[in-house]
């Protein structure tokens, strides 16, 4: 059976009294708390978002295998407040493969809680995308972030490839709803249960 989904078409019923960004980034922030936190930026799409595993100096005889990419999503953000007690980031990530002229898609999610946030610019945050899922999944098309503070989403944001996919593709339930798109668990990780857990440790936020 071939599967198709042809997110531009589906946009055209959906726009209708609903102004859409046409950049590739849009950055769309709640009103309630929005201003205790600002995205400065936020990437996971293409190959300049690969990054390889990284290695470590230990008794172990270092293995012969090629070190494996993974994909990240990398975001950073600025905070007013002078202490924020926790933020909730959410993070997606969304593959395309295409075989015998079918079209499938496949989302990935993880949710990270980051606690003492003390006021200031360029906070980090990071999760990565497991080798196995690209391989055999396809290449990230699509990623997006949701900032949530005391159960409110107070900053979102996306990035895609092409124009076929809806900005706010991880919450359209055209998207998400359809035959055609799968969605895994484990294979997006937390800085933490990744391998760079210990890279550059100081950089990021205190996660729990």
């Amino acid at each position: 059976m071939k599967l198709r989904l042809d997110f531009s078409k589906v946009l055209v019923v959906l726009v209708c009294g609903v102004v859409l960004s046409t950049g590739v980034a849009v950055a769309q922030q709640a009103r309630g708390r929005a201003g205790i936190l600002r995205v400065r930026s936020f990437v996971g799409v293409g190959n300049k978002n690969l990054v390889r595993t990284p290695e470590y100096r230990s008794s172990v005889a270092r293995s012969a295998n090629r070190a494996q990419m993974w994909q990240c999503l990398a975001i950073s953000y600025d905070t007013a407040p002078e202490w924020i007690d926790e933020i909730t980031v959410r993070y997606y990530a969304m593959s395309l493969t295409k075989e015998a002229g079918a079209v499938a898609y496949t989302v990935f999610k993880t949710s990270v809680r980051y606690a003492d946030i003390k006021a200031g610019t360029k906070h980090l945050g990071v999760a990565y995308l497991h080798p196995k899922a690209i391989d055999r999944y396809g290449d990230v098309v699509a990623v997006a972030v949701e900032i949530l503070n005391q159960g409110e989403v107070i900053a979102e944001r996306s990035e895609i490839k092409g124009k076929s996919i809806p900005q706010d593709w991880w919450k359209n339930a055209t998207v998400m709803d359809s035959p055609s798109v799968k969605t895994k668990e484990g294979y997006l990780l937390s800085k933490g249960d990744s391998p760079f857990a210990l890279v550059n440790i100081d950089d990021y936020e205190f996660a729990r």
